[in-house]
């Protein structure tokens, strides 16, 4: 399945399906990061803050998902 199928998938859930799938990735993107995003590490983001976070400190994941 291509990223492209997946998105489309995660457009058709429902809101809060579509948070939980993006808190999910955040984590995910967050821990691949160098040390410095290990201070977000156990900390409960709302959705708004964890958009903040993502976006901010992950300029290209904002460019890919504006294509």
């Amino acid at each position: 399945m291509s990223a492209t199928e997946v998105m489309d998938q995660i457009n058709q859930l429902s809101l809060d399906d579509q948070k939980r799938v993006f808190v999910l990735l955040a984590g995910k993107v967050m821990t691949e990061q160098n040390a410095d995003s290990k201070r977000w590490l156990g900390k409960r983001l709302s959705f708004e803050e964890a958009c903040d976070v993502v976006f901010r400190e992950n300029r290209e994941l904002l460019a890919s998902l504006a294509k």
